[in-house]
């Protein structure tokens, strides 16, 4: 935990000024609070021994993460994601935490294109003014695509990390140690759902960088996403909507693209096929003289404007409004002088907006659900312990716990496992003298060769 944020809180305190995200304590926090709110972890943490849930108070003393309590403590208290000085605040905080922090230093690797495959790619600086060129000079040439950062073993904050915080969470022997390890399982989720979360800006999906260095604000190297400045104005962070479904996919990496023998979209998919970003419009185009239809230049395949568009109301001096089929702004179109082109303002943006959080909701909360999905069936009766998968499983170890009444939990048992099917017995033991809980926790992959960390828990009578 010491090694995965100090990287952070260095980039931190560098102040980059260039934004490339979703703002963090604005949108960011709020999406992945109405994801937390809307999934299943508020019961998970309960039934993981963590009795308040999404309220229950983790402590990461400062002394065991002096980065992480460093970086935090650069945001005011009033944030509501900065613990107290011993380093305790709600598991609920710990996840937004994770979710503001991700962006430093990583930015560049929180872009994917699903056309290409590819991640971010600086534009030229022969297209940039002076300015603009020495506030973009120290960003990174590429990117690691997004859905290969979140597994990556060069991040600090992704899939390794939280396995292997949530681990120690479960078999930690003291109650300090397992809310320490919780806190930073949650800090990882939230870093990782961060990343998720920028595939619904669209300019993240459709490989235009360039949308990311307008100039947002006075400052010279006040530079980023107009859309997402516009949203964290319009929306803050209380403001979020939730989510309109909960989107669930077999495998992590489905979440954010379609994985392969899949027909179930990504949030990038859906995304880069629905919207455009401001520097992937059709292209201005000429109107032959008493033409009724026009076929404009795109960017990309999709979204294809219509060719039958109204050209007479685009003839008006504010032009038109090109829709989607539920009504929502895709771009603004006029013709003038015989040309034709479309454009973004910030009402359409502000519509834009309205329709993609909800959406990018629904997938923050079914991943959030996936990371914390895995559960073991323990049963017990006449002394006996016995567990048994609760949905199919790949190889892996099973581990059996045996807590006390202080709380303190000691290993029973360690068994390799190989693929078990639903329901199947993948241990019995003597229920131990003393014992006020037996925890089972799996670690290995789930039926699909996802990673996965599955525990179940059953009290026994004093």
């Amino acid at each position: 935990m010491k090694r995965a944020l100090a990287a952070t809180c260095a980039a931190l305190a560098l102040g980059a000024s260039t934004a490339h995200a979703w703002e963090g304590t604005t949108t960011h926090a709020g999406l992945t609070e109405v994801a937390a709110q809307s999934s299943h972890l508020h019961a998970r943490l309960h039934q993981l021994g963590f009795d308040r849930g999404l309220f229950e108070a983790l402590t990461v003393p400062p002394e065991d993460a002096p980065a992480l309590l460093a970086a935090l403590a650069m945001f005011p208290p009033t944030a509501g994601f900065t613990p107290d000085a011993r380093g305790r605040q709600f598991a609920l905080a710990w996840l937004v935490a994770g979710a503001v922090l991700a962006d430093a230093p990583f930015a560049a690797n929180h872009f994917y294109d699903p056309a290409t495959h590819r991640g971010w790619a600086r534009p030229s600086m022969s297209v940039w003014t002076r300015i603009a060129e020495r506030a973009t000079s120290a960003l990174p040439a590429t990117g690691v695509a997004a859905p290969d950062w979140v597994t990556s073993k060069d991040n600090p904050l992704g899939l390794d990390g939280f396995i292997d915080q949530y681990a120690k969470a479960i078999r930690g022997a003291t109650p300090g140690e397992r809310s320490r390890a919780m806190a930073g399982a949650l800090v990882a989720a939230g870093a990782i759902l961060h990343v998720l979360e920028d595939m619904g800006s669209p300019s993240h999906v459709r490989g235009d960088a360039r949308a990311h260095l307008d100039p947002i604000g006075p400052g010279a190297g006040d530079l980023g996403s107009r859309f997402e400045r516009v949203t964290a104005l319009a929306f803050g962070r209380l403001g979020i909507p939730g989510p309109s479904r909960v989107v669930s996919r077999p495998t992590l990496r489905g979440f954010f693209t379609t994985s392969e023998g899949s027909k179930d979209p990504g949030l990038a998919e859906t995304t880069a096929d629905h919207w455009f970003s401001a520097d992937t419009l059709p292209r201005p185009v000429r109107i032959a003289t008493g033409s009724r239809t026009v076929t404009p230049s795109l960017a990309r395949p999709l979204p294809a404007p219509p060719r039958l568009l109204n050209l007479m109301s685009a003839s008006q001096v504010d032009g038109t409004t090109l829709d989607d089929a539920s009504g929502v702004c895709l771009a603004r179109y006029r013709v003038e002088r015989g040309l034709l082109s479309f454009w973004l303002d910030d009402d359409c943006l502000l519509a834009q907006a309205q329709a993609i959080l909800p959406e990018t909701a629904s997938y923050a909360t079914g991943a959030l659900d996936f990371l914390f999905r895995g559960e073991l069936n323990v049963v017990g009766g006449n002394g006996e312990i016995a567990v048994t998968a609760a949905a199919a499983m790949g190889a892996g170890t099973l581990e059996l716990l045996s807590e006390d009444a202080r709380g303190v939990r000691a290993p029973l048992k360690s068994i390799e496992l190989k693929p078990a099917l639903t329901g199947s017995l993948l241990a019995a033991i003597a229920a131990p003298a003393g014992a006020r809980r037996i925890v089972a926790m799996f670690r290995g992959v789930d039926g699909v060769g996802e990673r996965l960390i599955a525990v179940g828990a059953i009290e026994l009578a004093p």
